[in-house]
């Protein structure tokens, strides 16, 4: 019989491969949403585990904010708040209610 450790240990790892899943999706639709000229803002995009149930993605290239946050002149170019926002009420909810099934 497995104990009540064993079984939550279990669950939690269920759901961080879940969600690992979920954040491999979301990668992908920033990346194809990024505008392209040279392909370096696409390709900075980097997605890395923090510890179980926490990831991060993020650019480090250089004009990422001018693109995400536009400026006084230029608009927003590439908005991956919207993305996320979307990300959150769709995506994760979906995967989530995969996993509970």
């Amino acid at each position: 019989m497995v104990g009540w450790k064993e079984y939550l240990e279990n669950i939690e790892n269920m759901v961080d491969e879940t969600l690992g899943k979920a954040v491999l999706e979301l990668d992908r639709d920033i990346k194809m949403g990024a505008p392209v000229r040279t392909g370096r803002y696409r390709a900075g995009w980097i997605t890395s585990k923090l510890e179980k149930l926490s990831y991060q993605i993020s650019n480090n290239v250089e004009y990422a904010v001018y693109l995400i946050f536009g400026t006084r002149k230029m608009g927003i170019k590439h908005d991956v708040r919207g993305i996320v926002t979307y990300w959150k009420n769709h995506t994760l909810l979906s995967y989530l209610s995969k996993l509970l099934k």
